[in-house]
């Protein structure tokens, strides 16, 4: 018997189980496994026809042998929303609907440090908060621009 318990949430369980069973699918394309290559495999390995029906070991056995065959799942690093990149793009399209005067690099950096009250040499280095906190101001200047450009 171990000595030390995994306690993890149902949430995060599920989520995993999630993961596991869409590397599993991306595994077969890749592979260029037939419906009937991936049953087999299934039932070869795990004793089972679905791997819906496969445990954590199951899913576990499935992928070390989509491995040995030369699978590598793709890689999902956590990138919270692209906040850069949305913060960029808003710029760009308050600047297409006459909402800046300066569109320049420069001018959204300072646009930054204000909003979010940091100093940054680029938006990629904001927090998750601060990044938000900018988001939503540019959303509500590019709403106002748009009105703005509907009335006139």
């Amino acid at each position: 018997m171990s000595r030390f318990a995994v306690h993890t949430s149902p949430v995060a369980g599920q989520a995993q189980r999630r993961r596991e069973l869409g590397h599993i699918h991306q595994g077969c394309t890749a592979l260029g496994w037939s419906e009937d290559d991936y049953r087999f495999h299934l039932t070869h390995l795990t004793g089972k026809d679905s791997a819906a029906d496969l445990d954590a070991a199951g899913r576990a056995k499935v992928l070390a042998h989509m491995a040995t065959l030369g699978f590598k799942p793709k890689a999902t690093g956590f990138k919270p929303f692209g906040q850069a990149e949305k913060i960029e793009w808003l710029w760009r399209q308050l600047d297409k609907a006459g909402g800046l005067r300066d569109a320049s690099p420069e001018a959204m950096l300072s646009f930054v440090g204000r909003t979010a009250d940091v100093d940054v040499s680029h938006v990629r280095f904001l927090g998750t908060a601060d990044a938000s906190k900018v988001i939503e101001a540019l959303k509500s200047m590019l709403d106002r621009a748009k009105r703005q450009a509907a009335s006139a």
